[in-house]
């Protein structure tokens, strides 16, 4: 289980669940209109009504995770939990023509068994370190003190955007990302900060060749200091 990437990079993500839903629309236009990519960790059973959305997340050049199929603590259920999310990852694919790599559990409940299920799944365990409990409703200003006052390099932000009374949310979008840019960070995907993927692992076993003083291309060949 991971709640944050390494403090060393000056990065951030923005992670969205329990959609796609109510705010899901005025979200994604903040995020086109600010250049922004976040996560959206979206629940099976929603795939059908709410395809035009999750359509338009990939379009822009959002990621999807899993949610699991209905909002449901799973962490004790872990024969149940493959089953959802296998039914999960399916739906996500057909829908969008994307395969998730990450897994939100809801209300991150997690454990050991469920991590151990989602990555024989191929999903990476996901939680967060900043939360602002927007699902509170406490307006927009509000939650905007709780990110500012929590938010540091590698962090993983929680928020949600499936139901009207989140509006809040999305009002206090612009005043996040103006604080992430003060503070020279960028807002990224989640397996971009993670560094997931075929490519991020390419990079990751490049640079140890070289920490150990091989060449990653040329066997035997040490690199010039």
């Amino acid at each position: 289980m991971i709640a944050h990437g390494s403090r060393d990079v000056p990065a951030v993500a923005l992670t969205f669940d329990d959609g796609p839903g109510a705010v899901t629309p005025a979200i994604l236009a903040i995020l086109a209109r600010r250049g922004a990519p976040a996560t959206f960790d979206v629940l099976g059973a929603r795939m059908r009504h709410g395809a035009p959305l999750v359509r338009r997340a990939v379009a822009e050049g959002h990621e999807l995770g899993v949610h699991g199929w209905r909002h449901r603590d799973l962490a004790r259920e872990p024969v149940r939990a493959g089953a959802e999310l296998v039914r999960a990852v399916a739906a996500i694919r057909s829908v969008s023509g994307v395969r998730p790599r990450v897994f939100r559990p809801p209300f991150g409940a997690s454990s050991r068994r469920l991590a151990a299920v989602a990555r024989a799944i191929g999903l990476v365990t996901v939680t967060w370190d900043v939360d602002p409990r927007d699902f509170e409703e406490p307006g927009a200003e509000a939650i905007r003190r709780r990110v500012a006052a929590a938010i540091r390099p590698g962090s993983i932000v929680l928020f949600h955007d499936d139901r009207p009374g989140l509006a809040a949310t999305a009002a206090a979008l612009d005043g996040i990302l103006d604080e992430v840019e003060r503070r020279g960070l960028a807002p990224v995907t989640v397996s971009r900060l993670l560094e997931l993927g075929a490519a991020a692992t390419a990079r990751r076993r490049r640079l140890q060749h070289f920490r150990r003083g091989r060449h990653p291309l040329r066997p035997g060949v040490r690199p010039v200091a």
